[in-house]
């Protein structure tokens, strides 16, 4: 048997075994952190393969679909020019949410 045909043999078993639908299903998908008021720091997975953007002179909006739900969500951006936000404090995040918890449970003893 000559080296070639085992390298051929090698290379086609490879490519027949891996499941290309796989490896390229998350290649369109971008994470975020969330900046919402209401779920803080919170990644969120976009589905960028599809969706719609416009620009109203000021801002740029890219509004696509959230990857777990599917809900609409819309990224804004300023036109140009250089932009930054708020660092998102983790730790004040899961205090937040830890004493919310910690409020409805003594609620519920009562």
């Amino acid at each position: 048997m000559s080296i070639k045909l085992v390298i051929t043999s090698a290379v086609l078993l490879l490519c027949f075994a891996f499941d290309y639908d796989e490896i390229y299903k998350n290649a369109n998908v971008w994470y975020k952190v969330s900046s919402d008021e209401l779920n803080p720091g919170e990644i969120i997975a976009l589905d960028m393969s599809e969706g719609y953007s416009g620009c109203d002179g000021a801002h740029l909006y890219l509004v696509v679909n959230t990857v777990e739900f599917g809900e609409e969500t819309v990224i804004v951006f300023p036109n140009g020019g250089m932009w930054s936000t708020a660092k998102i404090d983790t730790v004040s995040v899961e205090i937040q949410k830890h004493f919310g918890k910690l409020e409805e449970d003594l609620r519920n003893a009562k």
